[in-house]
């Protein structure tokens, strides 16, 4: 029977003072103050666990040595294995011969015949490092030497050669990383590209993070037949209840690149802000308010579109819409009120100016919560705002609203129906101020006032019926809306009547009264629920409306959402014009989820009259995912505009992902806008090819080729 020894020497010298030395085997010899264990021996220090075939101590010296299979485990950051270890307790320093260490943070090992370290400084002669499978890497970086602070937690390699499988790929004279995900000052992944009417591009991310509340990012990019430019991200939590962003940029065109492509602004620069704080009252004031608050800010400016689009080099981020919105929002709520400040700014990059864009700044609103009185029989709330629209050039105005609504309710015929009235009245009242343009001389901006009594009446139930396998929830609804009183003066009287959709007169565009109409609104929605999960929604609403001109009937309404299966859903809205004898809307989109094949087909199509001339939209999108293994995955995209005939958007590409690399293609079409000379909405058509290396855990890089350039 084998016999397990213990030996425990309390070591001497000033770095051990106190500190035990532990050494546990089958066989322990101990011989003045000298150790030696064999039979699986192990050693305890400190935060070291070593093992080996035979372990030496001498308390003299504080020299350990470690002989034949040396483990060597350190604190649970890394595991260290060699043929022969010398480690000396006192000084704090080991040599290792050869050496071969897994580091627990980043799953990358490293491998080198010969170490040396002094405290937390691992010092490695040639060897290799790889994130891979240490037998027949997919890929390594051979290095000359190396070092590793096990305290900072980084490596550095010099004379680094990298290889895929056995055949060198790239070189760089200095490499450095991390081995943990702790915010550091550095360099991200770069990208590098080239094309036939940019040259050679290269795009190096600069990382500073100096302090655990804040960091910078900034981005120069070289565009060598373009230009050359430089964005930056400042991102900032200042307080537990608030963070933000500050991003600017700016890029110049060289000049013949702008005379080639007679590009309408030869500099692209901008800005974009963006803040939330959740206490901004109390953190700011000093207050001690009882309800929540709140502030937002979202928004920026910029030259154009291309301020945009020159950020980034993957083209999926680049912006399609013409309007940028700028906001601001604030809020104080408690039990009963609400108050809020609200500022909205337009900026359309499809004008040469935005001085006649209509502003709001601001608007103020109060907000009283809902009340119930007798028995929740009567609910009372109000609301009352005041808003400021404002453009630099042209006449500007005040509005204010008042909406008190008054409802009555309850319930008939032991609760299956419910019912309610309410009174809904509402005041608006405007005024101008500021010089008239030239186009809008002549039109009249005196102050008005308008004031509305509505009645509506509805009657609502919800019906549930258990079956075997389904339940069905029925809500039918009707409502009747009698358009009461109106009174019309001033400026509401006077465009009463004349301010329509389309109209061109300038003092229109403060007019957005809807004319009175008595309004029946019919709704029935349908569920099916099998095991606690919708499979089935349909709702479906009709109106019905009456006014001077006579009765109309206002648009047919669906929504289905149907979980045909486990893996496919299909999603439909369709609109009908009765008056024109149409379908006007129509979205379908049919999803499919089997695990290995994801795939999306979605077709929007709308029919809508804009100054009584039909506008006709037709788009098709499609997209799917293939996961041909664990590893390996295929994906399309394509986006089809069938009025115009034209592909805005293809893409065709794969991933191979494994625990130490990630390998992708992408081959994409698309069209982005620009702004010319000759037209404030033009575009260019862009193919590229989009490769990306990721060496895990070191990082990686972007590759993009654009293959046209029209």
């Amino acid at each position: 029977m084998r016999r397990l020894f213990f030996i425990s020497v309390v070591a001497s010298g000033c770095l051990l003072a106190e500190e035990r030395v532990e050494l546990i085997g089958t066989q322990v010899d101990a011989n003045g103050s000298k150790a030696h264990s064999s039979g699986q021996p192990i050693m305890m220090y400190q935060d070291k666990i070593m093992n080996a075939d035979e372990l030496f101590y001498d308390q003299n010296t504080s020299i350990v040595e470690a002989r034949g299979n040396v483990n060597l485990f350190q604190a649970g950051q890394y595991h260290a294995i060699s043929n022969y270890t010398k480690l000396n307790l006192e000084t704090d320093t080991r040599h290792s011969e050869p050496l071969y260490m897994f580091d627990q943070n980043s799953s990358a090992w490293m491998s080198t015949t010969e170490s040396d370290s002094c405290a937390n400084v691992i010092d490695l002669k040639s060897g290799a490092l790889s994130g891979c499978n240490s037998v027949d890497p997919l890929w390594k970086i051979r290095f000359s030497s190396a070092n590793y602070d096990t305290d900072k937690q980084w490596v550095n390699l010099f004379n680094a050669r990298l290889y895929i499988k056995d055949a060198p790929v790239f070189y760089l004279p200095y490499f450095g990383y991390p081995t943990d995900t702790t915010r550091r000052s550095g360099l991200l992944m770069p990208t590098f590209g080239f094309s036939s009417g940019e040259g050679f591009y290269y795009l190096q991310p600069i990382y500073i993070a100096p302090q655990n509340w804040w960091d910078l990012e900034l981005r120069p990019q070289i565009r060598t037949s373009r230009g050359t430019g430089m964005y930056g991200d400042f991102r900032f939590v200042d307080s537990p209840y608030s963070k933000g962003s500050v991003k600017i940029g700016y890029f110049k065109e060289q000049s013949d690149y702008v005379a080639k492509h007679d590009l309408a602004f030869n500099k692209h620069y901008g800005y974009n802000i963006d803040y939330r704080n959740s206490a901004f009252l109390n953190e700011w004031f000093g207050l001690n308010l009882k309800g929540q608050s709140g502030l937002y800010i979202s928004g920026g400016g910029m030259s154009d579109v291309d301020y945009l689009n020159l950020q980034h080099t993957d083209q999926m981020y680049n912006i399609m819409a013409n309007q940028v919105l700028s906001r601001v929002n604030s809020y104080y709520s408690d039990e009963d009120n609400y108050f809020g400040a609200y500022v909205k700014y337009y900026q359309y990059l499809n004008l040469a100016s935005n001085r006649q864009t209509i502003q709001t700044l601001p608007t103020l609103q109060y907000h009283r919560y809902l009340e119930n009185f007798l028995g929740d029989h009567l609910l009372v709330n109000a609301d009352m705002s005041v808003s400021n629209f404002y453009r630099p050039d042209g006449k500007r105005a005040v509005q204010s609203d008042f909406n008190v609504p008054l409802t009555l309710q309850t319930s008939l015929f032991d609760d299956y129906i419910d019912a309610s009235y309410t009174a809904n009245s509402s005041v608006r009242m405007i005024g101008f101020y500021g010089n008239e343009r030239t186009d809008e001389v002549g039109s009249t901006y005196e102050k008005g006032m308008y004031a509305q009594l509505d009645h509506i009446f509805k009657l609502s139930s919800t019906l549930v019926h258990p079956y075997e396998t389904v339940t069905h929830v029925i809500t039918p609804e009707v409502s009747y809306s009698n358009a009461g009183s109106r009174l019309y003066s001033g400026y509401y009287k006077t465009y009463h009547g004349s301010c329509v959709a389309g109209s061109t007169n300038p003092a229109c565009d403060f007019y957005s009264l809807n004319e009175p109409s008595d309004t029946l609104a019919l709704a029935l929605n349908n569920y099916l629920i099998k095991d606690g999960k919708q499979i089935v929604a349909d709702r479906l609403s009709q109106n019905f409306r009456h006014d001077q001109q006579g009765n109309s009937y206002g648009e047919l309404q669906n929504e289905l959402e149907w979980q045909v299966s486990s893996a496919v859903s299909y999603y439909n809205q369709t609109a009908f014009n009765h008056d024109r004898d149409r379908v006007t809307k129509e979205q379908n989109t049919v999803r499919y989820n089997g695990g290995v094949v994801t795939a999306n087909l979605g077709h929007y199509y709308t029919d809508v009259l804009f100054n009584n001339v039909p506008v006709y939209t037709s788009y098709w999108t499609a997209d799917a995912t293939y996961q041909y293994n664990p590893n390996l995955k295929f994906s399309t995209l394509v986006a089809y505009d069938y009025k115009a005939d034209l592909v805005k958007w293809a893409q065709v590409g794969f991933l191979y992902s494994t625990r130490c690399l990630d390998f992708g293609l992408k081959y994409v079409q698309t069209i982005l806008p620009i702004v010319t000379n000759a037209n404030l909405n033009g575009s260019i058509s862009d193919s590229y090819i989009y490769v990306t290396i990721i060496l895990k855990p070191l990082g990686g890089s972007a590759f993009i080729e654009k293959l046209t350039n029209n």
